[in-house]
């Protein structure tokens, strides 16, 4: 018979260590072959958690109540390896479930997505089905026998089901009228996506509102289930338009099937308020096959709603079921300079990784990399390559330089910022590049699948694809002699205790003459509206800088000559390589000239902050480094400054 015998035993044992022992000594009492296999977890070794001791109090409740159930669970990965806390709540539930409803414990615990690993979604899918038998028996039952329950539950009909207990935890009667509902009759994806919906929204005061409606009190249909879906990404930005949503006579819906290479049929919806153009449905396919096609693996949704209206400040925001974006923009020919397909591409790609199974860093800067890719390639046109290293779509975060910062002030404080964007990019971007194109989509896919599972990776001890799943996902894909590449780019953006890559950046002097003699004699920065050059700089604080740094460039003519324009390129680099922003200006001079000077606005624009929540000083916008501007004209280096900002 197996025993008891751990380290921590020796040393004083803490409350969660004693009561560990004591089921544990119950199990091995009870059953000592499961005791055993149980015993020869890692996670027990060293020391016992809050959700460790929780895993066996709970496994020992399942084991009580049946056998074989207890003994499959003890075969998954994921519960050998180590226990966190969404594993040890999906436990749990797991017991709840078992306890009422033998029969739907078993499926849960035979469903693939349940056995290959536990993340906060599928946690909260098991959590919800367990919250649902506390209601109303009969009317559970109403559920238990539509067609689509009948016939096997896949995961999103699972994650429904969950959302129904959710809102049934809240409120009992709403559950009950929203089960007999016509647009759970049968089974879309939109039905799943209405469910997630209203489940978010019963957190807050607006679900009343929105239940009380007459279009949702006298039952959703099929078609309404597709607007609901917008509605708790709306609510986070703008309440005032729950009413026109829900108003069958003012939202109309603009659908399009489309069939994807990896994945088959894919259903497009735009919904709209207003009056929108055609050309928004099709750059939203657009989007959906850039992106599917870069990842070359099939897209993680059946149905893609692209709610085209004002509802937040910046863009468009993906909210994990749908699409929010900003009507005066996007969906309307008025602004032909702003493209809408890479913000599309942005917020599609959120599909793939999203908060549900991705750190802040990971979800963002993929974002921010499809949607600059996008544009880059849209640039050069489809059967170009497009080049290795590009403008990032942030610039260099001014509250810190590693991701390891960045997630503890999210982990420990709450807060999340455009950092997320600004760190994430230059970290993927620098993969691509240093692992090449093949490698790089490869790693891509190793990411998605190993992070969305949840299941354990090369040692990873989070459900949640961190840098460690990062590094595993893209090692997986490279070559071995390659490995050191991923740890070099690892250590440079996680930490930084690799330097940056300026390998690609263009160190050659630069040359002022330029076509029509006209010669750039002087090239200064300075903190002075005015431009003056008395007040020129090669050092200044972030916290002096109140409106625009500016760039000053003076120019010697040749008079007599005739009138003439000279493209000019100014390109603002960081002390990482990366030259964040681009601008192409044409300066105009004079017939007869023989000086003359112009000015440019270099970093970000004035007043950006930072923050996107949580509650910490608003920050500076100039990150602390060194920076230099380059100037070109025709692919010749034409001038270049270079300064340093201090905190």
């Amino acid at each position: 018979m197996p025993t008891i015998s751990f380290p921590w035993l020796e040393d004083g044992i803490t409350e969660d260590e004693r009561r560990a022992v004591d089921s544990l000594r119950r199990i091995l009492r009870e059953d000592p072959a499961f005791a055993e296999t149980l015993l020869g977890f890692p996670w027990l070794a060293d020391d016992i958690t809050e959700d460790e001791r929780r895993a066996v109090e709970s496994l020992r409740g399942i084991l009580r109540e049946d056998i074989a159930l207890a003994e499959t669970l003890l075969t998954f990965r994921w519960l050998a390896d180590s226990v966190n806390e969404e594993e040890r709540r999906a436990i749990h539930a797991l017991q709840v479930i078992l306890r009422e409803d033998p029969a739907m414990a078993e499926t849960v615990l035979e469903s693939a997505w349940f056995s290959e690993g536990v993340t906060r979604t599928k946690r909260e899918t098991v959590e919800g089905l367990s919250r649902l038998y506390r209601i109303d028996r009969s009317s559970l039952s109403a559920l238990t026998r539509k067609p689509w329950f009948e016939d096997g539950l896949s995961y999103e009909e699972f994650r429904l089901v969950g959302d129904l207990g959710y809102i049934a935890d809240r409120s009992e009667t709403d559950a009950l009228a929203i089960i007999s509902m016509p647009f759970l009759e049968t089974f879309e994806t939109s039905d799943a996506m209405a469910a997630r919906s209203l489940r978010r929204l019963g957190c807050c005061k607006n679900f009343r509102r929105v239940m009380d409606h007459p279009t949702i009190s006298d039952g959703i249909s099929n078609e309404e289930a597709k607007v609901v879906t917008t509605l708790h990404g709306a609510r986070l930005f703008d309440i005032d338009i729950f009413d026109p949503l829900l108003d069958p006579d003012t939202v109309t819906l603009e659908e399009r099937t489309i069939d994807l290479p990896h994945t088959g049929d894919v259903q497009l919806t735009i919904i709209r308020i207003r009056p929108g153009v055609e050309r928004t449905m099709d750059l939203l396919e657009s989007a959906v096959r850039i992106v599917e096609a870069f990842v070359e693996i099939p897209f993680p949704v059946r149905h893609v709603i692209f709610l085209a209206e004002n509802t937040q400040r910046y863009g468009a925001s993906h909210h994990g079921t749908n699409m929010s974006g900003w009507h005066e923009q996007y969906d309307t020919d008025e602004y032909p300079e702003i493209d809408l397909l890479h913000v599309l591409a942005h917020e599609v790609s959120h599909y793939y990784w999203n908060r549900d199974w991705n750190l802040h860093w990971v979800e963002d800067g993929l974002g921010a990399f499809f949607q600059r890719h996008t544009a880059m390639q849209a640039s050069v046109g489809p059967s170009e390559t497009v080049v290795p290293i590009w403008p990032p779509k942030k610039a260099p975060c001014p509250i810190t330089s590693k991701i390891a910062e960045l997630e503890r002030l999210h982990r420990e404080d709450g807060i999340k910022t455009d950092c997320s964007d600004s760190l994430g990019e230059r970290f993927f971007q620098d993969l691509w590049r240093n692992l090449g194109d093949e490698v790089f989509r490869q790693g891509l896919a190793n990411l998605y699948v190993t992070a969305r599972s949840g299941a354990p990776d090369g040692g990873c001890e989070f459900a949640m694809a961190g840098v460690c799943r990062v590094e595993a996902a893209f090692k997986a894909a490279a070559p071995a002699e390659a490995e050191a590449t991923v740890d070099r780019v690892i250590g440079r953006w996680y930490d930084n205790s690799e330097p940056y890559d300026n390998s690609h950046v263009d160190i050659s002097p630069a040359n002022p003459k330029l076509p029509g003699g006209v010669e750039i004699t002087r090239a200064y920065i300075s903190l002075d509206r005015d431009r003056r050059e008395e007040t020129r700089t090669a050092s200044f604080s972030a916290s002096e800088v109140q409106d625009r740094v500016v760039l000053t460039l003076h120019f010697s003519l040749l008079t007599g000559r005739q009138a003439q324009e000279l493209p000019l390129t100014f390109m603002t680099y960081f002390e990482d390589g990366f030259a964040y922003r681009v601008i192409t200006k044409t300066h105009s001079f004079n017939a007869g000239q023989s000086q003359a000077s112009r000015s440019l606005n270099v970093g970000d624009r004035p007043g950006r902050t930072w923050l996107a929540w949580g509650e910490m000083d608003i920050p500076p916008m100039w990150a602390p480094g060194r920076y230099w501007v380059s100037v070109h004209h025709g692919g010749q280096k034409v001038a270049e400054v270079e300064f340093e900002v201090t905190p």
